[in-house]
């Protein structure tokens, strides 16, 4: 049996539906149940390379934990649980945050906004100069 990989397992119970704090903790916890495994296995006179092969096939398949983890209703996000009510509070949720993406993108660039403003205050002061010294040259001419 192949070593497990673990990365794999998070991303398939992720594109099931399972939410993230769940597929995550899961993840973790059988990446240290492996680790102590294989070092149970080590620490029996096994070489690293058979330590690992006996991990593997103690801890199971992969695929077992992501048909009984998709099978627990309760694991699942609330969207997987409720789909065509997610179908309707989804778009409804975007459009409400929509005006407000403006502001944090503001808030987030405050400092670069600062610069546009600051360049723009100077090139208008520059251009309301100029604009002012046509002027007076017209008028006293």
């Amino acid at each position: 049996m192949r070593e497990p990989n673990f990365s794999e397992l998070a991303a398939q119970l992720l594109k099931q539906g399972i939410t993230p704090r769940h597929a995550h903790r899961t993840v973790n916890e059988l990446r240290d149940h492996y680790d102590d495994l294989v070092d149970a296995a080590v620490d029996g006179g096994a070489d690293s390379k058979s330590a690992r092969r006996l991990a593997a096939r103690q801890l199971g398949s992969m695929d077992d934990f992501v048909v009984d983890m998709t099978s627990r209703r309760e694991l699942k996000t609330w969207a997987f649980r409720h789909p065509q009510l997610a179908v309707v509070v989804y778009p409804l949720a975007c459009i409400a945050v929509l005006p407000a993406l403006p502001v944090f993108a503001g808030i987030a660039h405050r400092t670069t906004l600062v610069r546009w403003g600051a360049s723009l205050l100077g090139a208008g002061l520059v251009t309301a100069s100029m604009l002012l010294m046509l002027q007076l040259s017209i008028l006293l001419g």
